[in-house]
């Protein structure tokens, strides 16, 4: 949000006749809605809006620009702001796609026959990999971390070592529903 502190400094910057300055002002935001369009942005007003916000904040806070054309300076912040809207695009795009590749959630009927499986996986293990799976996931909160750390110091090992055998033991388990779900499918 443009505080008036930094429309002040913003304007200052623009030339030292107000009207002229607002007048050079409301020509950048257009030359910037119009860049933001031209590489298809859904919201370049908004966009514009926010790369302004930004430039004046810094001149605000009291960085001097040096380009004969401010519009350049103001490029190259729209720029980064354009950069940033792509890297969260994408990022929302991955989500969305692994969502899309989760499993659909089983029927009632199966999640009680997948806890038998999993019961039964469970006694495949040995008892020590037993019981650490249910020690590491016993509990919630920061009496979890606690007693994370407390199984690293008695195993002697470091937590993340710890973490990392945890998590192979899980996919054991998780292989070994899966299969046990898949031959139950075939039958």
């Amino acid at each position: 949000m443009l505080t008036r502190e930094a429309l002040d400094s913003l304007l200052d910057y623009l030339g030292p006749d107000r009207s002229a300055a607002g007048e050079r002002y409301e020509e950048i935001r257009g030359r910037l809605i119009r860049l933001f369009g031209w590489r298809g942005c859904d919201h370049a007003e908004e966009l514009a809006d926010e790369t302004i916000n930004r430039v004046a904040e810094k001149i605000a806070s009291g960085v001097e620009i040096r380009s004969e054309d401010p519009f350049r300076y103001f490029c190259g912040v729209a720029h980064l702001v354009f950069k940033e809207i792509l890297r969260r695009q994408k990022r929302e795009r991955t989500a969305l796609e692994e969502v899309r590749h989760l499993p659909p959630p089983p029927d009632p009927e199966q999640e009680d026959e997948r806890l038998e499986w999993l019961r039964g996986c469970m006694e495949e293990l040995d008892e020590e990999q037993r019981a650490l799976v249910l020690d590491y996931h016993r509990g919630d909160g920061g009496a979890r971390i606690q007693r994370r750390r407390a199984i690293a110091e008695r195993l002697a090992i470091p937590i993340n070592a710890l973490r990392i055998r945890v998590h192979r033991i899980r996919l054991r388990l998780e292989e070994c529903v899966e299969s046990k779900d898949a031959a139950g499918r075939r039958e």
